[in-house]
């Protein structure tokens, strides 16, 4: 009885290790992330069933928006700035003449001249092509009345005056065009006046927006007047005259007391171009022969940009013993350029020309006969600036008094404020019917009417060396 009592005492305490073998499974750590796992002992003969672990499922992952792809932007490199050039005009000269003797005396005689736009041009611009008509015929008008005003005087006088002791009463007005291209068309009149014994000569400038064909006034340029006196001051007096003023404000006085509409300007290619009469500054002349040119390059902020943008390459007609002003050696500084008509004994015609710039102080001579010697006849000079930096100068010698017969051209190369004798050709502006010819403005499209080979007006283009070469 004992005995099976101490085998069911053993039994139940064998049961009772189990269980506790059993449990301390259960709390044991595992070696790898989550909760632990502790092995079942094996018991012989005996069969175990692991129970089911539950596994963690994953969350769901948060939807991520999708940028939206687009297609790489190519990137450019910004250009540079384009140039902006202006383009030169086509205009035409119209000339006129009126005269009247008394037996074998020339009592009176007008000469004169007005500039009209001519071409695809007047397409292209007709406010101004309509300006300049009007310009025109109110010169004809004008010297039409100053014709009989001189006519009338020169009778009264011939009547109280012998033969000898008479002088032809003169009126002549010559139209240089100092600009023409898309962006302003300028001129200067040069007039020449004689009454009597009474000579007069004046320069004015006429100025005429492009698109608009409206004259511009000095202001409409120049944006600030204020100090215009003292450049001016300076210009005049570090060229070639070096003369006193009738006092020592006045430049200042002159500008101060002038009208806007009585000062004598042009726009030119480079700059405003001032001119003087005598005694406006200084007692210099019967005829007065003082300018100054306010360039653009040295004073670019005192001008309305507009007017700054020009063509690279132009023409300016000259007027004769006066001076023009330009940058001959590139030096950034304006030179002074003069053509003077040398007077043959008789008084009749001209025989040569001077020419003088103060790029060192240079004078050159030139033997050339024009056999008029009229005030708006004899010689028409030209300066030329070419697209590749050159420069030149065309002198066209007429032998009457319009200026498109029979004219001889010498051309000199005036690169660097020297002299170069290039060549000579029997040429000059072309010639339209009736009383026109054509005018010089292009380098590139120059309307010539050459006389040795008898043509028609034709384009010719400057060539390298200078001369005139058919296109």
């Amino acid at each position: 009885m004992k005995k099976k009592i101490f085998l069911l005492i053993l039994l139940t305490a064998f049961f009772a290790l189990c269980l506790i073998a059993g449990c301390s499974e259960k709390t044991g750590q595992a070696d790898y992330g989550g909760e632990e796992q502790i092995p079942t002992p094996e018991i012989p003969g005996a069969r175990v069933t692991e129970a089911p672990v539950a596994t963690e499922q994953p969350e769901e992952p948060t939807p991520v928006e999708t940028p939206e792809v687009t297609a790489p932007v190519e990137t450019q490199m910004p250009e540079a700035p384009v140039k902006e050039v202006a383009q030169p005009l086509t205009l035409s000269k119209f000339f006129a003449q009126q005269w009247e003797w008394d037996d074998e005396i020339l009592l009176a005689l007008s000469e004169y001249n007005a500039v009209t736009l001519l071409g695809d041009d007047t397409q292209k611009f007709p406010a101004l092509a309509e300006a300049l008509e009007q310009r025109k015929n109110m010169v004809v008008r004008s010297m039409g009345d100053e014709f009989d005003n001189l006519l009338a005087f020169a009778k009264e006088e011939l009547d109280l005056l012998d033969a000898d002791s008479f002088v032809t009463k003169e009126s002549t007005l010559d139209v240089q065009i100092r600009r023409a291209d898309s962006v302003a068309v300028s001129y200067l009149s040069d007039s020449f006046l004689v009454y009597g014994n009474i000579n007069d000569r004046s320069l004015g400038g006429t100025t005429y927006d492009t698109a608009t064909g409206e004259p511009l006034m000095l202001t409409d340029v120049i944006k600030d007047m204020s100090k215009i006196p003292e450049i001016v001051k300076k210009e005049l007096t570090s060229h070639t005259w070096t003369g006193d003023f009738i006092s020592a404000t006045a430049v200042e006085d002159y500008f101060r007391d002038t009208l806007e509409d009585d000062i004598a300007w042009t726009l030119d290619y480079n700059g405003v171009t001032f001119y003087f009469g005598n005694w406006d500054l200084a007692d210099i002349g019967r005829n007065g022969r003082l300018a100054a040119t306010v360039s653009f390059a040295e004073y670019p902020e005192l001008f309305n940009e507009k007017y700054m943008v020009v063509p690279d390459a132009y023409i300016v007609e000259l007027p004769l013993k006066h001076p023009f002003y330009t940058d001959l050696d590139g030096d950034g500084n304006l030179e002074e350029l003069d053509v003077t008509p040398v007077l043959h004994e008789s008084g009749l015609f001209y025989e040569a020309f001077d020419i003088y710039t103060d790029t060192d102080a240079q004078y050159y001579h030139a033997e050339f006969s024009a056999d008029n010697a009229h005030r708006t006849g004899g010689y028409h000079p030209y300066y030329i600036k070419t697209a590749d930096g050159n420069h030149y100068l065309y002198v066209f010698a007429e032998g009457s008094e319009l200026a498109s017969n029979d004219m001889e051209l010498r051309v000199i190369d005036i690169t660097g404020g020297g002299f170069k004798e290039v060549g000579d050709m029997h040429i000059a502006p072309g010639y339209i019917p009736v009383d026109s010819s054509y005018t010089l403005t292009n380098p590139d499209n120059m309307m010539l009417e050459n006389f040795e080979l008898m043509e028609e007006p034709a384009s010719y283009r400057v060539g390298g060396d200078g001369m005139p070469v058919r296109k």
